[in-house]
C-alpha cells in the first residue's frame, strides 16, 4: 500500500486534487479540523486505489473504488 505525504500526488489524474483526502492530510487538515474530517470519512462508500483511504464521496479520493 502506498502512502502519499506529498502535496503533489503525481499518480492523481484528477484536476481537483486539492479536494482529495491525501491532499488534506498532507496539510494536517485532519489534525486541525477533526470534526470536518470525520464528516468526509463517516459511512465510507469508496476506497482510494492509490493510498487506501476511505471516504463517503468518491470525489474525496484520487482513485476511488466502490466498497
Amino acid at each position: 500500500m502506498a502512502i502519499f505525504e506529498s502535496k503533489d500526488n503525481q499518480d492523481c489524474d484528477g484536476d481537483e486534487h486539492s479536494k482529495h483526502l491525501c491532499y488534506f492530510v498532507s496539510y494536517g487538515y485532519h489534525v486541525d479540523n477533526p470534526d470536518d474530517y470525520k464528516d468526509l470519512v463517516v459511512d465510507p462508500q469508496f476506497k482510494c486505489g492509490l493510498c487506501g483511504r476511505v471516504a463517503h464521496r468518491e470525489g474525496s479520493l484520487c482513485n476511488p473504488r466502490k466498497l
